[in-house]
């Protein structure tokens, strides 16, 4: 018990102060574990018990992984999840078998430590990217790819450990391994192979000829705690089967996600474990840094210093060089390189299965210079996207695909914008349909391959290169708009064009109302939510199907979506002040205003009809 309080008064203290300083929330965790651990002020005694249920997190976190695996899914991101994850696991593994053999280590060691390394963090990338909003950016979407392929690389590199001849042959004790003590235990080679490969066959067969019947029956009984305790039965099932045959209880449930993964009841189970999540991943990472023993380092700071440079700068400048190889822009390229230039959460898994392949001291140095990589991820996604992939997008090379050449009419166009996804998509073909015609630019070429046979005209460029922006006639344009989804790229032009063009109208997407206040601080003209708009008209409809008339329920939508946009405009002014609760009062004055304001209108049209909106009435 005193142990759970320690770590939990961790969070409640040091993880705030974190987000609070930039950090992020996943070093803060690690901050936190360092603090209470045996290296720190040594406040967590049974650091074990801590490591037991902080894997459940592990756990939990593979199990969602694993539901993402669906076939639309894997067949949408075929291309960077099998090409470019394969290209980064073989190239990491051979880079660092290569470097262990220069270090003279035997062959087998040698491949043991290239796949230990080949694997990332998934629980420490994902949150990152998305609290500082890159998670869905040409280098996150990419970053996540590689990530799936690594999980699920992970079951081929378990069968394949076994089957490396031993070196020396260390019996660890099992205490020292949690996962030695199942049914490979003086096994064979093939016989441990046969086993894994029948865990496996196992719970995909049981998954599927079992499980979704089961679901439909529990389903129909309409007892929701049933179905979380069915959905937590599975996991544990496929997580116990897993360590009995020796091998990663993690490894069990992220196979019942992907079991599940293209199944109808997906987004329920998803909703039924992500409360459980949360907690038990944080509890994970403060483990993780309660276990960095400082003692080690201390003893063998050289060791560890290298290999941990190793992995971060080896890892980081091949990852560069990959996603360079298959056309990311450079910024994008950089980004990607730094989510993914760490250890793994599953290296530690996979190290428990190198007895007879790493000596003892071997082992716990690797360990530790990953957990270190792990414990620098956060810091190092930080930097680079608030100071690296500013300045290489400066100085960007030439693109190995050049941007296309742009009609000199298409250069008179009053409009120009950057992005045609699904928000440039539907403006564009608006302004089409009112007669004003645009300038389109985007640096997705398999988008603009797509719009094309939709007889919508998009050039390929980066819209954050203003050379590119002036070839496409951006000295003629009455109005920019950037209609592209990544919140800081969206900043970095607004800011660029505003010193050239101070007087040119910039019309922007934004994220949210944050990123809206930003822009407008910036000198944007107007800004769309990008949700705003269909919530709306999704209101409006909901509102009619309540039994108020069109007319009134049209001209209610006008009012809100009139009223907020101005509250928009003039928060934005205050947004920047250092007093956040008069701020928070602002808000709260705007929003009541409006709903009184809708309410009053709601009155006066008590006893009004709007025939003009309505069908006439039959008789």
């Amino acid at each position: 018990m005193k142990d759970f309080l320690v770590v939990l008064a961790s969070m409640v203290l040091v993880v705030p102060i974190a987000k609070r300083l930039g950090l992020g929330s996943v070093l803060g965790y690690l901050i936190a574990g360092v603090l209470i651990g045996p290296s720190g002020l040594g406040l967590l005694g049974q650091t074990e018990q801590a490591a037991h249920l902080a894997e459940f997190g592990v756990i939990m976190m593979l199990l969602l992984i694993g539901l993402e695996l669906n076939p639309k899914l894997l067949w949408k991101l075929r291309g960077p999840i099998f090409g470019l994850g394969s290209l980064q696991v073989l190239g990491t593994a051979a880079l660092f078998f290569l470097l262990s053999l220069g270090l003279g280590l035997p062959w087998q060691s040698a491949v043991a430590i290239g796949l230990i390394v080949s694997s990332s963090s998934t629980a420490v990338v994902l949150p990152t990217l998305q609290e500082r909003g890159y998670a869905k950016s040409v280098g996150g979407e990419r970053a996540f790819s590689v990530l799936l392929f690594q999980d699920m690389a992970v079951i081929p590199v378990l069968a394949i450990l076994p089957l490396l001849p031993k070196i020396v042959r260390i019996e660890l004790p099992p205490e020292g391994n949690v996962h030695a003590a199942g049914a490979l235990q003086n096994q064979g080679p093939a016989v441990k192979a046969l086993l894994i490969l029948g865990a496996v066959v196992a719970v995909v067969a049981t998954g599927r000829l079992a499980l979704r019947p089961l679901f439909a029956l529990i389903g129909r009984l309409k007892i929701r705690e049933t179905f979380t305790a069915l959905a937590l039965l599975i996991v544990m099932a496929s997580a116990a089967l897993m360590s009995w045959v020796g091998l990663s209880p993690a490894l069990g449930a992220f196979l019942a996600g992907v079991v599940l993964a293209d199944s109808e009841y997906r987004h329920q189970i998803e909703a039924d474990i992500e409360p459980f999540k949360g907690l038990l991943l944080g509890l994970f990472f403060i483990t993780v840094g309660a276990g960095i023993p400082i003692d080690l380092i201390q003893t063998y700071p050289l060791t560890v210093l290298g290999w941990v440079a190793a992995i971060v700068i080896g890892k980081g400048i091949l990852l560069y060089a990959l996603a360079r190889m298959v056309r990311t822009p450079a910024p994008e390229s950089l980004l990607f390189a730094a989510s993914l230039a760490q250890g793994g959460e599953f290296a530690f898994v996979i190290i428990g299965q190198t007895s007879g392949l790493l000596l003892p001291s071997q082992a716990q140095v690797l360990t530790t210079s990953i957990a270190v990589s792990m414990a620098l991820a956060p810091l190092l996604i930080q930097l680079t996207i608030r100071y690296g992939m500013s300045r290489l997008d400066c100085q960007t090379p030439q693109e190995a695909r050049k941007p296309d050449h742009i009609d000199a009419v298409e250069r008179e166009n009053p409009v120009l914008v950057i992005g045609i996804g699904r928000f440039g998509q539907t403006l564009t073909r608006f302004m089409n349909a009112n007669g004003i015609k645009c300038t389109v630019l985007d640096i997705d070429s398999e988008q603009i391959e797509l719009t094309a046979r939709f007889q919508m005209k998009a050039y390929f460029g980066d819209g954050s290169n203003m050379d590119l922006l002036k070839a496409a006639g951006i000295e003629h344009a009455r109005a920019l708009v950037i209609a592209i989804d990544e919140p800081e790229t969206t900043l970095r032009i607004v800011e660029e064009v505003k010193k050239s063009y101070p007087r040119l109208k910039i019309f922007s997407r934004s994220y949210d109302r944050v990123h809206a206040y930003k822009l407008i601080h910036h000198g944007v003209d107007q800004v769309a939510i990008e949700t705003s708009g269909s919530a709306i008209f999704l209101g409006t409809e909901v509102l009619k199907s309540l039994g108020l008339a069109s007319a009134r329920v049209f001209r209610k939508a006008q009012i809100f979506q009139k009223k907020n946009q101005q509250s928009i405009l003039d928060l934005a002014k205050r947004f920047h002040e250092d007093d956040r609760e008069s701020f928070i009062n602002t808000t709260r004055e705007y929003a009541q205003q409006l709903e009184a304001m809708l309410l009053s209108d709601q009155t006066q049209m008590q006893d009004q009809t709007d025939h003009g909106w309505e069908p006439a009435p039959r008789g």
